[in-house]
């Protein structure tokens, strides 16, 4: 037992020598790391700068411990020289022992260090641990196969990654360090004897496994000033091989070297079962490592293991609109080639999951509870079939039990939180602090772990290269400041200096990490355009004439969608049937032809309009809505008397120039339209004709009182009878021939409402003889009582104002009181029964100086009479 328990004790010793997190530190974080930095955060996938990134082969190894550093003092030349045993120094170094004989690569103590660093003798020391600090130990190598990642989808920023590597991680947890300096000593070191070590934990676990992973990222919300994206990975795992020691609740007392006083606890061991068949039949040496190195590359040792990723990056944009732009055809575009944050958050959950094992069958769970228990029990054990064998005695012997063991076990992955902050300097300078938190689980004894780390790194990173110095603490590695450098397709780096530089220097080395990977980056660049519009010269037409997107960058200069190079008029907007020359009229004849352009017109005339057909063209027509001759510039004569229309009072009836074209047939000085009797001269006051004497009584009408009914003229022409029975004698009956109340001089009663109604509501169009229908519920009243009393006659007069010429006002007088009669004759009442008089402005009823004087002498009167 002694020699196992040292044995094994001494190779936890070794292991610590190896170890560290975060691997391609410096690398990772650039924002060209492409399919690398997806390991950090599977969100980066999304808007990133790469179209495409293949990653040819990569590696990274990195180890450390807090146990144990390398002087390097001695050393006589770099690493790489330091080894070649046919130098003379390096064979000197290699060889050279301390003062009392023993190997210069011996593990010196803490509390010997100075002694022999001062001799400049010894190359390995112990840490001094005045803490009691338990030791702790960490190896992680990736091996990079095959990585590739493309960007697709513009709109949503997506990107996809694929990854084939292995990786291998080893651990050394909760070591005490009471245990480890007992180890180095084979037991012998009294000052721990007789103590009680209680409630001891340790974990020694490693596993080596391959990934296959595929990762997805996209946009998830950009509104110019905050940009989201997430992204996922999803691993299959393919374990190749694992071990795994762990103890819990361990209590020990040595009472010397060969006995325990007390022994208590939980131990358990296991290891993959494939590789049992790589030992001699004692399981106590490897067969050939050919053998398993085959095995272990080619035959999943595990189950189908699956993981996963999941992250996400924020980003800060206060200068969106700089690197928006638009292009061939697209607008509102984000530069794919920049980064466009001045700060910039992610947080991502790595490494979930983890694969299952068939377990060996000479792996144990068991617990120990013993007292002076005999180590020399277990000197017979050189193998882990014997070691077994005698673990199998004790529990028989009462001094141990069993645990249930299920015959498989979980190794889970490393699981961890990335949490970083970047910010942009200035330009292509950024600084970024990073921190790592790695799940600790130190319930679970089948896992693998990154130790918590937190880093600052500034760096340049520019599109094909960069630089990196990366700053970086954890407890296990102290302080760190490491160096990385991208070149094109060539990337690489380290996490600690110290150790570049150490050699030959008295320095303390406690590990060292290196990476480095070959690959094809495609990067998003700008679209160029010499010209400046908006069509990238890779398919612009022409490449040095601004143009439009419509055309393939070529130019329109009018805007007209016709390029000028097919284009008659290039600076002027003009119609595709016209070779782009304009026709604003459109009357199909263009502009630079047309001798109107900007009125529709006829090709016979040049392009200028004749609305009214009098082959007379607008411009030079003086009624461009009426046709006319040519004599007076395109307005009508229309009854050919030499005048025109408009200066015409009868323009459709021939006259002399002298009676504004106005006939007098009878030439009494009164114009036929205004003469009673165009063909008998007569008097103005009788409107131009003779004075009848219509009862043939001997008094003319003008002076006959009762012109209808003879009678001497000392009665005034009137009848000494009552011709109409009123008992009212005719010459005292105002009305003769029409029975009426003597109060009223034997004229009937007239309803004057209706007249005033007809007269207060009666109106007419402006300038004109048509009656407005407004007027038109009052005049059929009228015309109603005049139908049902047949005996009333009706007089229509027609006045005006005295603006205007006075025959104008005269004939409007007369229309106006036609238009009158006309409608009563429409609704039922004989023309004969109505007399038409005008008079023009000749009987103003007010003063036509005022508004409201000349409205009321604008009027048409109406009268009832009587025979």
């Amino acid at each position: 037992m002694k020699k196992v328990l040292v044995g094994f004790l001494s190779a936890v010793a070794i292991l610590s020598t190896t170890a560290n997190a975060q691997d391609f530190l410096g690398f990772r974080q650039s924002n060209y790391s492409g399919i690398n930095g997806v390991d950090l955060n599977p969100a980066t996938l999304a808007d990133n700068r790469m179209v495409a990134d293949v990653v040819l082969g990569g590696f990274s190894f990195s180890g450390y411990n807090n146990h144990l550093y390398f002087n390097t003092k001695q050393m006589p030349y770099w690493w790489s020289q330091s080894f070649d045993e046919t130098d003379p120094a390096v064979d000197a170094w290699l060889n050279d022992t301390l003062d009392d004989g023993r190997s210069q690569f011996i593990l010196i103590p803490a509390d010997s260090a100075t002694f022999y660093q001062n001799k400049n003798q010894g190359n390995i020391f112990e840490f001094d641990n005045p803490k009691n600090t338990a030791r702790t130990a960490f190896m992680h190598s990736t091996v990079e196969v095959l990585n590739f990642m493309f960007s697709f989808n513009r709109e949503y920023e997506m990107g996809i990654g694929v990854q084939i590597k292995n990786r291998t991680m080893v651990n050394l947890d909760h070591l005490a360090p009471e245990l480890l300096t007992l180890a180095q000593n084979s037991l012998e070191y009294p000052d721990l004897w007789n103590l009680s070590l209680s409630n001891q934990l340790l974990n020694i676990s490693m596993n080596s496994w391959n990934e296959y992973n595929v990762g997805f990222g996209m946009k998830i919300l950009d509104n110019g000033e905050h940009y989201l994206k997430g992204g996922i990975k999803l691993k299959f795992l393919q374990g190749l091989t694992s071990f795994y020691i762990y103890t819990d609740q361990v209590d020990y007392n040595f009472l010397n070297a060969d006995t325990a006083n007390t022994i208590r606890g939980n131990f358990d061991y296991g290891y993959s079962a494939n590789i049992d068949q790589h030992f001699d039949a004692n399981n106590t040496a490897y067969t050939g490592i050919d053998n398993i190195m085959n095995d272990v590359i080619f035959n999943m040792a595990s189950k189908l293991g699956f993981g996963g990723d999941i992250g996400f990056v924020y980003e800060w944009r206060p200068d969106w609109e700089d690197y928006k732009y638009d292009m061939d055809g697209e607008t509102d575009l984000w530069r794919r080639d920049k980064n466009k944050y001045r700060l910039r958050f992610d947080f991502a959950v790595n490494d979930i999951g983890g694969m299952r094992y068939l377990k060996s069958e000479n792996s144990r769970n068991f617990r120990v509870d013993a007292t002076l228990f005999d180590l020399a029990e277990f000197e017979d054990s050189d193998g882990l079939q014997s070691f077994n064998q005698n673990v199998d005695t004790l529990v028989q012997n009462g001094g141990a039990t069993y645990i249930d063991d299920k015959g498989t076990f979980y190794m889970n992955l490393p699981t961890h939180m990335n949490i970083g902050l970047d910010v942009n300097v200035w330009n292509d300078f950024y600084i970024r602090a990073n921190g790592m938190i790695g799940f600790q689980m130190n319930n679970d004894a089948h896992k693998v772990r990154y130790p918590t780390s937190i880093s600052l790194t500034p760096r340049y990173d520019f599109m094909w290269a960069g630089l990196s110095a990366p700053m970086s603490y954890s407890g296990l590695t102290g302080f760190r400041i490491g160096l990385g450098l991208r070149m094109g397709p060539i990337i690489v780096g380290v996490g600690d200096m110290k150790w570049l530089f150490a050699p030959t220097k008295d320095k303390q080395v406690r590990g060292a990490d290196i990476y480095a990977a070959l690959k094809v980056p495609v990067l998003f660049t700008h679209p160029k355009d010499i010209d400046q519009d908006k069509v990238s010269d890779k398919v612009d037409l022409c490449v040095e004439t601004p143009g439009v997107w419509e055309f393939m960058g070529c130019p329109d200069t009018d805007m007209d969608g016709i390029q000028d190079s097919e284009d008659a008029c290039p600076t002027e907007a003009g119609l595709k049937e016209f070779q782009g020359c304009p026709d604003r009229d459109g009357d199909k004849i263009i502009d630079s032809e047309d001798a109107c352009p900007d009125d529709p017109g006829l090709a016979e005339f040049n392009g200028c309009p004749d609305k009214d057909g009098d082959r007379i063209i607008d411009k030079d027509d003086d009624c461009p809505d009426v046709a006319g001759i040519e004599m007076f510039n395109g307005c009508p004569d229309t009854d050919g008397d030499g005048l025109k229309d408009s200066d015409d009072l009868c323009p459709e009836v021939a006259g002399p120039k002298e009676n504004q074209g106005c006939p007098d047939t009878d030439n009494d000085g009164i114009f036929d339209y205004l003469d009673a009797c165009p063909t008998e001269a007569g008097p103005e006051e009788n409107r131009g004709c003779p004075w009848p004497d219509t009862d043939g009584d001997g008094l003319l009408d003008k002076d006959d009182k009762c012109p209808y009914n003879a009678g001497p003229p000392e009665n005034d022409g009137c009848p000494y009878t009552d011709t109409d029975g009123d008992g009212v004698i005719d010459k005292e009956d105002d009305c003769v021939n029409t029975p009426g109340p003597v109060e009223n001089n034997g004229c009937p009663e007239v309803d004057e409402e209706i007249l005033k109604k007809a007269f207060d509501n009666l109106q007419f169009e402006t300038a004109k003889a048509v009656i407005l229908e407004s007027s038109y519920e009052s005049l059929e009243e009228l015309a109603n009582y005049l139908i049902e009393n047949p005996d009333f006659r009706l007089k229509i007069a027609g006045h005006t104002d005295s603006q205007g010429a006075a025959q104008a006002n005269l004939i409007l007088s007369k229309k106006r009181a036609e238009a009158v009669r006309d409608f009563l004759e429409s609704r039922g009442v004989a023309k004969d029964r109505m007399i038409v008089q005008y008079y023009g402005e000749e009987k103003p009823i007010d003063t036509n100086d005022t508004p409201e004087g000349r409205a009321r002498n604008r009027r048409v009167e109406m009268e009832v009479i009587f025979e």
